[in-house]
């Protein structure tokens, strides 16, 4: 069904619920074999006007960390980094942290601002996260990347599913990224090799093939190790696997919140982890749920995608890095492989969003299409970062070229997880995802402690997500 585009105002206290193709179940949609999805309405897109380029002299970029700064400083070929300038535009990052949702509410402040803004201080790009990206990109705050100078051509390589996320209803395009994030389950090499006998990856896969297979291997982690190494280390640790897997979104077309039986199923299966001690009830990202990456970490696996194994568990893994910031090994690094685990899913991805009344059109095209249509430029990133991109043609490159993944002791992270990209269904995902998955295993886990009853922690869960969105029923 095709909802109108809403106006920057409304846009900034309402977010659309639906997004256009992607495996979705609506009348008029269908899915090839190549995940390759047509609506009616897309066949039916509006023409895109070209974007005039205003001459901005600052190019100011909404971000939550430091991650797309570094980018811009290392692959840009046209970045000084002594000046801070491209060209005669100065470059400016404009970072609020992500967490707690604090970084959509500065960026909708500065958005609501922007017809007004003073053109040094006009928004020219901004980033958004797969768990909220439609949010933008289903309006028109987020410019129509056709009406840049890009063309449907430059986009052939991309991952479809990172396409269908970040088109708007009717048809449009309004972010690109220049990641692809289909995960795994990422495992101790050392300790399956005591626990199973192997660590190659397609032997540990038969043993965690789906759910109940991964819960037997769970108690054979806990018996070999006499207890002292678990299956996982946290209560969240596969939430985003659940989670990826829904059948429905988080808040219904009629605008009321809902939880998905497979995640009903997630908290039923962490509840059972805990009591069992299958788990270290660690906290995601807290410092113990990290230090079980390390050397003398005692956890047998993390599901993730290859952000988490480059910029989460190599720093944690005990290695070193030379000047260039390369790891040098010791520690657990490369004592690690990744095998798909009991279901395929998807866990973040950045996106690039040219802000609409950007004076700065040309600038922000080169760099859209730098970083995600360029394989040369692509395949350094990744090389760089080991990051997976959403470009096949370059990922083709690197499986040719032999380039691998040190953490994961040689392993190809293109062979283990393109398979998985091409078919990732984004049917289900909402401009509420984060929060409403934030806010859940916070209040799941006096439950999970035997302190209070589930349906006392899944209300505390609908009342923490309503202040999150108090516009929902």
């Amino acid at each position: 069904m095709r909802k109108k585009l809403f106006a920057v105002a409304l846009a900034l206290t309402m977010v659309v619920g639906t997004l256009a193709g992607c495996n979705s179940n609506d009348a008029g949609t269908s899915t090839d074999n190549n995940n390759t999805t047509t609506t009616e309405e897309n066949t039916a897109a509006p023409e895109i006007e070209k974007i005039a380029d205003g001459g901005g002299k600052v190019l100011n970029i909404y971000v939550w960390n430091t991650d797309f700064q570094k980018m811009i400083e290392k692959y840009y070929p046209d970045y000084d980094k002594k000046t801070g300038t491209i060209g005669d535009v100065k470059v400016n990052f404009i970072q609020n942290p992500n967490e707690g949702g604090v970084y959509q509410k500065k960026l909708d402040e500065a958005l609501t601002a922007q017809e007004s803004a003073a053109a040094d201080d006009k928004i020219d790009i901004f980033l958004c996260e797969m768990d909220y990206v439609n949010k933008y990109t289903n309006t028109t705050l987020a410019a129509p990347i056709l009406g840049l100078d890009i063309a449907e051509s430059d986009l052939a390589q991309m991952y479809n599913y990172t396409k269908v996320a970040a088109t708007d209803d009717s048809g449009v395009l309004r972010g690109i990224s220049w990641q692809g994030c289909p995960a795994g389950f990422i495992y101790r090499r050392s300790y399956a090799k005591d626990i199973f006998g192997t660590d190659d990856p397609e032997q540990i896969q038969e043993q965690l093939k789906d759910w109940d297979s991964f819960t037997a291997a769970a108690e054979k982690v806990k018996e070999a190790s006499d207890g002292k190494i678990t299956m996982l280390s946290g209560y969240a640790d596969a939430i985003r696997v659940y989670a990826n897997n829904v059948s429905q979104k988080f808040v219904s077309d009629d605008n009321k919140l809902q939880l998905d039986p497979a995640l009903e199923a997630w908290i039923d299966q962490t509840k059972d982890y805990t009591d069992k001690g299958y788990n270290q009830k660690t906290k995601i990202w807290d410092d113990d749920w990290q230090a079980g990456m390390g050397e003398n970490g005692n956890v047998f696996g993390y599901f993730g995608p290859a952000w988490l194994i480059n910029f989460t568990m190599a720093p944690n893994s005990g290695s070193k890095t030379d000047k260039d910031g390369n790891y040098t090994g010791g520690g657990s690094y490369g004592d690690w492989a990744i095998c798909t685990g009991p279901q395929s899913f998807n866990w973040g991805g950045s996106f690039i969003c040219a802000a609409t009344g950007t004076d700065n059109a040309t600038l922000v095209a080169d760099i859209m299409k730098k970083f995600c249509t360029d394989k040369d430029i692509m395949c350094k990133i990744s090389e760089g970062t080991q990051d997976f991109i959403n470009n096949k043609e370059a990922n083709a490159q690197l499986e040719k070229d032999g380039v691998t993944s040190g953490l994961l002791g040689g392993q190809s992270l293109v062979a283990a997880l393109g398979a998985a990209a091409e078919n990732i269904d984004c049917s289900n995902i909402s401009p509420y995802d984060q929060m409403c998955i934030e806010n859940l295993y916070n209040a799941m886990y006096d439950y999970f402690d035997g302190k209070c009853s589930k349906d006392e922690a899944i209300a505390k869960w609908k009342d923490e997500t309503h202040k999150s969105y108090p516009e929902l029923k």
